[in-house]
């Protein structure tokens, strides 16, 4: 019961820790059941996924395996975890066979080739998962229904999996919706003034019977819960990256983060107390400064999404860790 408790309530906390991409650290030995990892100073379930498997979704999976760990936000320097070879073995995959080459073809000559041009690769400002996964800061909760049960003996929802919805109003073979969970309020930092309902989106699901509501879960980016909510369902598309990016004269303060207490290393995720009102745009550079009575400079954050009073961005740089609190202030000037 206290893993399930914590599971729901915790469920979005770890979310979306993106750090550096690092290699798998050792081969997987033919016939281990296990591989062993030895925690260091500041890891989390979600770092050591994304550097052991490839895969930081996966870090539920590797807290099920160890039923030694009740809080998968609480684990310490020189902990042993277990990770499972089964998963390991994802990421073991047979290399691509080679394509044929057909024998050139030599134009006549009189003839001239003809030369196509493949059209240049679009580079976004964020990518589209973690755009996602970033969630957002709504000012009060708002919901269409929610996810009241599930068939099978099944624990929690992924992706493939059925549940029955409760809804608002009827629904249609078809609709789409995003699975939601409120994380919790949100606190102005420094003047303790109620800013809005840090929102958590855990995946989507569409409508597959209107008769008894029952959803697929098109989408999972952790295990859903039982008594998740569901919202309307509307594209999210990752904005282009800015070739001179804006340096806005904002001052403003850290809000909150995914971890909700700080942030960690490049391409994490932090929100602010400003937005489209004060001028905020797609791709506005700012700079983070340490929690001090001199204004030391610490990080680059640049805007991925706005609201009309908050906005969140990701991490481009950063010396320590960004913390709730933290002022945002304008990128100094070369």
């Amino acid at each position: 019961m206290q893993r399930k408790s914590i599971m729901f309530s915790r469920i979005v906390l770890f979310l979306l820790l993106l750090s550096l991409p690092a290699g798998l650290s050792a081969q997987v030995q033919e016939y281990q059941e296990y591989k062993d990892y030895t925690v260091e100073r500041g890891d989390t379930l979600w770092d050591i996924t994304k550097e052991e498997l490839q895969d930081p979704f996966l870090w539920p999976k590797v807290w099920n395996e160890n039923p030694d760990i009740d809080n998968p936000d609480k684990i310490y320097p020189n902990q042993k975890i277990k990770i499972p070879l089964y998963l390991l073995q994802k990421e073991i995959a047979p290399p691509a066979p080679k394509p044929m080459v057909k024998p050139s073809v030599q134009p006549k000559p009189e003839e001239k080739p003809v030369i196509i041009t493949k059209p240049s690769q679009k580079e976004y400002l964020v990518d589209k998962n973690l755009l996602i996964l970033s969630g957002y800061i709504a000012d009060a909760l708002h919901s269409v229904g929610t996810i009241y049960d599930k068939p099978g003996e099944i624990t929690n929802l992924t992706k493939g999996d059925y549940a029955y919805i409760k809804t608002n109003n009827s629904v249609r073979k078809g609709d789409k919706f995003y699975i939601i969970y409120p994380v919790g309020e949100v606190k102005h930092p420094v003047t303790g003034r109620y800013i809005g309902v840090r929102i958590a989106i855990l995946g989507t699901a569409e409508v597959v019977d209107e008769n008894d509501p029952k959803v697929f879960i098109t989408s999972s980016y952790v295990e859903i819960p039982v008594g998740s909510l569901i919202d309307n369902y509307y594209e999210i598309e990752p904005p282009l990256a800015v070739d001179n990016p804006r340096k806005p004269e904002i001052n403003g303060y850290i809000v909150t983060t995914l971890r909700r207490i700080y942030a960690h290393g490049n391409l994490d995720i932090v929100f602010i107390d400003k937005g489209k009102n004060d001028g905020l745009e797609v791709g506005d550079l700012l700079a983070t400064t340490l929690q001090s009575e001199h204004k030391i400079f610490n990080g680059v954050v640049q805007i991925i999404s706005t609201r009309p009073s908050t906005s969140a961005a990701i991490i481009r740089k950063a010396a320590k860790e960004i913390q709730i609190g933290d002022p945002v202030t304008a990128v100094k000037q070369e």
